[in-house]
């Protein structure tokens, strides 16, 4: 800065003359580029509030759909309760799968209760940093979001025709087998993709 020019401001940090190239103002108050730098170095990511969540809602997701409105995700929440009675009314025609599957429903509910509380925190820690909302707008769907209704609706589909005497389900349920080859086969494909 030349000996004649008035500064256009002072660094409120470290009080140094800023020419009007060198000024940043933020809210009002003027800052140089190294202290600007030095407070955006030295910023941590502040931790969610409540950061036994991911705990409280896995323990609560033993409980089917519980864990889900802990989340405060009531669509899934009904979504695992339906599922969860379905594969328990369903034990009595095919215990060798529908006992699995429901030991494999009740280990999941807690997991993604935990995940998705543990995606939640992170997503409003990143907002809060951000100086924004972590809930602006709708969200679109992941992948993994749509597994559990079309399987919901497979089943559904299934016992719906069943019950019409459309479909003999016994029968249907004497190809299981054919479901895991196509799980298979889809997963290689994915793969090959990648």
């Amino acid at each position: 800065m030349s000996s004649g020019a008035s500064p256009a401001g002072y660094c409120r940090h470290c009080g140094k003359a800023l020419t009007p190239e060198t000024l940043r103002e933020v809210r009002g108050v003027y800052y140089c580029p190294d202290c600007i730098a030095s407070m955006v170095g030295q910023a941590q990511p502040r931790p969610a509030p409540g950061g036994g969540r991911a705990a409280t809602a896995a323990a609560l997701g033993i409980i089917p759909g519980l864990g889900a409105v802990f989340n405060g995700e009531y669509g899934k929440a009904v979504i695992h309760v339906l599922v969860f009675g379905t594969i328990i009314s369903l034990i009595d025609r095919q215990p060798a799968i529908f006992v699995p599957a429901l030991v494999a429903w009740i280990f999941y509910m807690p997991f993604d209760a935990y995940q998705s509380a543990k995606a939640k925190a992170a997503s409003n820690a990143a907002g809060a940093t951000a100086g924004g909302s972590a809930s602006e707008g709708p969200r679109p769907y992941a992948r993994r979001e749509t597994i559990g209704p079309i399987l919901l609706i497979a089943i559904g589909t299934l016992v719906l025709l069943d019950q019409l005497n459309l479909v003999n389900l016994d029968r249907v349920l004497d190809f299981w087998p054919l479901g895991l080859i196509a799980l298979g086969v889809w997963m290689l494909v994915r793969r090959q993709e990648q």
